[in-house]
């Protein structure tokens, strides 16, 4: 999955929990953050750091990958 804004990250943040089962609150629970950051970072809205967001990520048991781009098309205002 190729990730590119903040809400296609809050999107996959979400199926994730869903998948595996679990609440907003219980994610929070897990990962150590309040319930409102796990609504705020699924739906896009949010300015966390990216500490934060690893803890969230790892409570769900991913990894952040980072790739080479496919294309040269980069538009700083598409994020």
């Amino acid at each position: 999955m190729f990730i590119r804004s903040s809400r296609e990250l809050g999107e996959a943040i979400r199926q994730a929990r869903r998948r595996q089962g679990l609440t907003q609150a219980a994610l929070a629970a897990r990962a150590g953050v309040r319930q409102a950051l796990i609504s705020d970072l699924e739906t896009g809205v949010t300015r966390a750091r990216l500490d934060t967001i690893l803890t969230v990520l790892g409570a769900l048991q991913l990894d952040l990958t980072l790739a080479p781009r496919r294309d040269d098309d980069f538009d700083p205002a598409a994020y």
